[in-house]
């Protein structure tokens, strides 16, 4: 309708008020929530690398502990009879996991980057084709400031 006002809300307060219609078309509201979810899923996943990073780590220290300790009291068979029990097959088990979540993690973050980049990079070079006016053109430095502000994506150059 026109004349609608359309009110985005980003962490927990009102940031941009203004007239949909006066700032960007109806493809470029679509590309800029895209670009929104796409941005969110990547830090996402950039959270989820962090900790797996953290756990994998703790996990190996854990175990580099147990054998230095075992090693320093001369009782190389209590290290073998540890290993081979399950709590030795256990922890083990648990560091691979670990390590395996990591390398998952790590190529969902790759991919999620990638997507968002190459959106990113798609909306900065069609940028006069969607903000095809000057008036929408004048209105989209605002946008762009909002996003960046409020979702780090930056529009101003690849």
């Amino acid at each position: 309708m026109p004349g609608m006002v359309r009110t985005y809300v980003s962490n927990g307060g009102v940031c941009m008020a203004v007239h949909k219609e006066a700032y960007m078309t109806p493809i470029a509201e679509r590309v800029v929530r895209e670009l929104i979810e796409r941005k969110k899923e990547e830090q996402k996943r950039e959270r989820l690398v962090i900790v797996a990073g953290w756990i994998t780590t703790a996990m190996f220290a854990l175990m580099l502990f147990f054998l230095f300790s075992m090693a320093e009291s001369n009782a190389g068979s209590e290290m073998v009879q540890f290993f081979r029990s399950g709590y030795g097959f256990l922890f083990v088990a648990l560091c691979a996991g670990a390590s395996v979540f990591l390398i998952i993690e790590k190529k969902k973050r790759d991919e999620a980057e990638q997507e968002y980049t190459e959106l990113r990079n798609e909306v900065v070079d069609r940028y006069e084709e969607i903000w095809n006016t000057e008036q929408l053109r004048a209105y989209s430095y605002t946008l762009f400031e909002w996003l960046e502000r409020e979702h780090g994506v930056n529009l101003y150059h690849r």
